[in-house]
């Protein structure tokens, strides 16, 4: 097929990747001069969504990088301009830039027949295109959310976190920050550290997870198979639309819990004499190492310049236990996966008010618990608006994902029209899941993927779940909230699981799959497009965590490094 990239940011190159291997002829549009979409900062793009100078990834760069290119090293955080040269990278190595055209705006889509038309607007000029297939890739955060309401009278300055690059503008003046994500988190410790004074104002509390525990280990680590599965089984009457290894079957489910309990006494048993072992010989406690940021490991940090202590780790428990009222086995809300921001809140330096916005008057606010302060300007980490999603004849009901097959194929263009990149998991990468909806897609367009016979309920049963697990964070349709089980369900799909027969057979993969940390190298061993002895060996490169095992018969603990309190994990 002749295929529509519409995007050349991650999620846009992993698609172009994709159809690639399946060898679509594809062409890539891009509006920027050059790929990387919010990651490529030039210097005339200060009123555009971009990261900003000082940004660092909330997930290891382990999670952050391709399946087809694996990150060559250990779990660490990136900067932004680290991570747009892996991009580079990915693109070098792949000849990736043959079939991008920057400096191109998709202005229109129109479907013709079993085809699209795609208006581009290039040099000033228009010109149409006609392609068989078209994959949107240009990702959720495009539209800003500005109508807050109660600040309709404000007279300062308002400026939306998208526009952000760093904390120069705001020195010395009066600052109110309204909203918290996972920028704002890092929005909320630069400002405050420069400003006369700075207030945050939020409405509800987001779940947070510092990204270091242990001192020298990222907290996505933690991230492992059996803890998803316990977390979005226990304690709820909502079953998963998502298969994994066994499939629909009872009695395949019940060899694979057999295993587990086997393989997971025996490697308990090995993990507490690791445990024992390292004790005694003081293993992992030189002091000279660096964290996962590149700082010195003591004093211990949890997070990006901030140090474990009692007050910082207990303001962390206190807050999540305010994002889930009435307590809640997993969480049910978008995470923030950085805490950078807490040591301003717990010293005073920022200031917070979680009773909401009342109403303006000149650089007057006011708020609803009846106090009210004088603003320079005010910050606004609002997130963005989703009802308008697509282009041309190219839209999805409501602006909401989740009305997509997996909350990406369009259920009504017969597998011809896809919006890729367009998930965030709860704790997870966004360009892993683009890749693996690409080489769906890809599949699809092959025709050696067939879409499900039923497909419009598959849609409603997924969409009713994820509404279930996002309770808390309503607003954010494109969260999904386990990316382990989403991506094990694509992987079924495509052919590339790791079948259930080969891992009873081999426990050593049994236990890395299982029980061992997340990574996206699982979907290159068998199936399609597979990297057999490599993807093998980029897999085993991460042992298992001895303490895992310690912590088998409660998997909760696996969460409890950022969620509850760091020492509580020993």
């Amino acid at each position: 097929m002749k295929v529509c990239v519409v995007g050349a940011g991650p999620s846009g190159l992993t698609a172009v990747k994709q159809l690639l291997d399946e060898g679509h002829d594809v062409v890539c549009y891009d509006k920027n001069p050059g790929l990387g979409g919010i990651w490529l900062r030039t210097g005339d793009d200060g009123e555009q969504t971009k990261a900003f100078d000082n940004l660092h990834l909330t997930i290891s760069m382990r999670l952050m990088a391709y399946s087809d290119h694996p990150f060559q090293g250990g779990r660490v955080f990136y900067s932004r301009e680290r991570y747009y040269a892996y991009l580079r990278e990915y693109a070098d190595r792949f000849g990736l830039l043959d079939h991008i055209e920057p400096g191109s705006e998709v202005t229109d889509l129109t479907r013709t027949g079993r085809g699209w038309t795609v208006s581009v607007r290039r040099d000033g000029e228009m010109v149409d295109n006609v392609f068989d297939a078209v994959a949107i890739c240009t990702g959720p955060f495009k539209s800003p959310n500005r109508a807050i309401p109660g600040l309709e009278g404000f007279a300062g300055e308002i400026v939306h976190s998208a526009e952000y690059r760093n904390n120069e503008r705001f020195t010395g003046k009066r600052v109110l920050i309204v909203g918290l994500a996972e920028s704002g988190a890092d929005i909320v410790r630069e400002i405050g550290e420069v400003s006369q004074t700075c207030t945050l104002a939020i409405r509800s509390y987001t779940f947070l997870l510092a990204r270091i525990y242990h001192g020298t280990k990222t907290t996505d680590q933690s991230t492992t198979r059996s803890h998803h599965h316990e977390m979005m089984r226990r304690g709820t009457d909502h079953p998963s639309p998502y298969e994994s290894f066994w499939g629909r079957s009872t009695l395949a489910k019940l060899f694979f819990l057999a295993a587990t309990i086997a393989y997971g006494l025996a490697s308990t048993a090995l993990g507490v004499l690791g445990v024992l072992r390292d004790r005694i010989t003081g293993r992992g406690n030189d002091s000279s190492r660096l964290n996962p940021f590149g700082q010195p490991v003591e004093p211990e940090k949890i997070d990006i310049d901030t140090i474990r202590t009692h007050e910082n780790v207990d303001l962390i428990r206190t807050w999540n236990q305010r994002s889930h009222p009435g307590g809640s086995w997993a969480p049910r809300g978008i995470f923030c996966k950085n805490v950078s921001f807490i040591p301003s809140i717990a010293t005073g330096k920022v200031q917070l008010n979680d009773a909401g916005l009342e109403r303006a008057e000149g650089t007057k606010v006011f708020f609803k618990d009846g106090t009210a302060a004088e603003y320079d300007v005010v910050v606004l980490c609002t997130g963005y608006i989703r009802a308008d999603l697509g282009i041309g004849d190219l839209r999805v009901a409501d602006g909401n994902v989740r009305n997509l097959y997996r909350n990406f194929l369009h259920p009504d263009h017969d597998g011809t029209a896809a919006f890729i990149g367009y998930v965030r998991p709860f704790s997870g990468g966004i360009p892993i899941c683009a890749e693996m909806q690409a080489r769906y897609f890809a599949r699809v367009c092959s025709g050696k993927q067939a879409l499900p016979a039923d497909l419009d309920k598959r849609v409603a049963r997924e969409r009713e779940w994820g509404e279930y697990w996002i309770e808390f964070s309503p607003r954010h349709t494109e969260a999904i909230p386990s990316q382990v089980l989403y991506l094990d369900a694509l992987a079924r799909e495509i052919g590339c699981l790791v079948p259930m027969w080969r891992m009873l057979l081999n426990p050593r993969l049994f236990i890395q799959l299982w029980f061992g940390s997340f990574n996206q190298s699982c979907y290159r061993l068998v199936g399609p497009h597979s990297l057999g002895a490599a993807a093998r060996a980029d897999l085993y490169s991460e042992p298992v965590d001895n303490r895992r095992f310690v912590a088998f018969f409660l998997p909760l603990l696996q969460l409890m490094p950022s969620s509850v309190h760091p020492k509580d994990y020993a």
